[in-house]
């Protein structure tokens, strides 16, 4: 993109710009403080913070544009600064008339667990095919989006973008902006109950991606997940289904966990059978490696290639490894955490030597179900790790089932800092401690204490 075209397109659109030199825009930041030189910055307002008061400070990082509310306070020639109305309806503006302007196929991928790594997945097998976009982080939002598109190019032919939310219509809205023709749902989860108020409401928003697909378009959903299978028999679009069952269009099989090293499986589709040798921990990360599959093969890539493609991607997974001083090795993976990713990430620890020590944290999000989610996940870790090790109020209940399944070494702390150091003084050479919270916790706070630094 060019501040050309952003003039352009904010004035088609009714809004003010003051127009400077133009200049290529080579990404997107709403963080004055994270704003390097080429990232247009929008000023959104915040709970806490208004993105406004901080344009200045975005232009004097190298912000060659800005999409704001109010005028900056200096003045800055050479700059392109539109004022709008409101950043948000104007970023969704501009990033769909970018899109619309590069013509390039667009991949929303969804789901309540694993979207990042099956996002990323892929990207990078779709790259070996085609010039291939993707969203960069977790630009997946109503923010978000918009601003990964400022890194979209005219060159590129495919756009692979992750699609979450935490309120009612968010992903319809997304989907406005980026008008996908490929559309993947993972799974359907608890995760964000405390804000839509049932499952049935996380299940219409989740399937609201591919039910906003043309005819000429492609579904890719699992249908091993009881709350995505359904919405395969009512689209009119093509469904590539996947998972492990018979009903599953794209069919895996049994899953062969590596531990650390991967997994792999085989995969058949319209009588044809490749393999798939993931290079990232976590069987239950086949989900993501199939929607990968299935979104290469909407896009005309034929099964050989895209199984080749996701078995040949390195990628920079959520789970890091990392040693102590002591020679343990700790299973960094602090991003976030959810029910069936919490699950996902204990049976990976499950099949590791040594002693096996889970540090856990809250799941966030989960409203009335959230003593039900915590209890399960206790009675999951009582079957995969030797030693457990929880904080938080809401984790008292996993304490409580652990200890009520066996598990006699389950020790809750009402600090995070004090279970940190309680597991740090177990951990010895050959042990594996799994380290997992939602990000409020900040649990990648306790790393240096973990491994011996703090």
């Amino acid at each position: 993109m060019t501040t050309a075209f952003l003039a352009e397109s904010m004035r088609a659109h009714g809004y003010g710009v003051a127009e400077g030199a133009n200049a290529a825009i080579t990404g997107g930041a709403a963080d004055s403080r994270l704003t390097r030189p080429g990232e247009l910055f929008a000023a959104f307002r915040g709970e806490r913070l208004d993105g406004n008061d901080f344009v200045d400070e975005a232009l004097e990082r190298g912000a060659p544009a800005v999409v704001c509310e109010h005028a900056p306070r200096g003045d800055w020639p050479g700059r392109t600064v539109a004022v709008v109305e409101d950043t948000r309806t104007a970023l969704a503006e501009l990033g769909r008339d970018w899109l619309r302007q590069c013509d390039v196929r667009v991949a929303g991928i969804t789901g309540t667990v694993g979207k990042t790594t099956a996002k990323e997945l892929t990207a990078v097998a779709l790259s070996a095919q085609f010039p291939t976009h993707h969203s960069p982080g977790n630009l997946n939002s109503r923010e978000g989006l918009p601003l990964a598109l400022m890194s979209l190019r005219q060159d590129h032919e495919v756009s692979v973008l992750e699609m979450a939310m935490d309120s009612e219509g968010e992903i319809a809205e997304l989907c406005a902006i980026a008008e996908p023709s490929v559309g993947a749902v993972l799974n359907i989860g608890a995760t964000h109950l405390e804000k839509l108020g049932s499952m049935e409401a996380i299940e219409r928003e989740k399937l609201s991606l591919p039910r906003s697909l043309p005819r000429e378009g492609t579904a890719v959903v699992n249908v091993d997940d009881a709350r995505v299978a359904p919405v395969a028999d009512e689209l009119a679009c093509e469904v590539i289904g996947f998972g492990a069952s018979e009903a599953a269009r794209l069919r895996r099989g049994d899953v062969r966990d590596l531990g650390l090293e991967g997994s792999e499986f085989g995969v058949r589709f319209e009588g044809e059978h490749a393999d798939v040798r993931l290079h990232v921990p976590g069987a239950h990360l086949a989900e993501g490696a199939l929607a990968a599959i299935g979104i290469q093969l909407a896009l005309g890539v034929g099964l050989t290639e895209a199984a080749e493609a996701v078995s040949g991607a390195e990628i920079d997974g959520r789970l890091q490894v990392r040693l102590t001083a002591r020679g343990a090795r700790i299973l960094d993976d602090t991003y976030n955490a959810s029910p069936a990713s919490v699950a996902g990430a204990l049976e990976l620890l499950r099949g590791l030597g040594g002693r096996r020590i889970a540090l856990l944290g809250e799941m966030a999000e989960l409203g009335e179900r959230s003593v039900e989610e915590h209890r399960r996940i206790g009675a999951v870790a009582a079957g995969c790790c030797d030693v457990l090790v929880a904080t938080g109020e809401a984790c008292r209940v996993v304490v409580e089932e652990a200890l009520g399944a066996g598990l006699g070494e389950s020790h809750w702390f009402a600090t995070k800092d004090e279970a940190a150091a309680f597991a740090a003084g177990l951990a010895r050479d050959g042990d594996h401690i799994l380290v997992k919270a939602s990000r409020g916790q900040a649990f990648e706070e306790l790393l240096p204490m973990l491994e011996g630094r703090a």
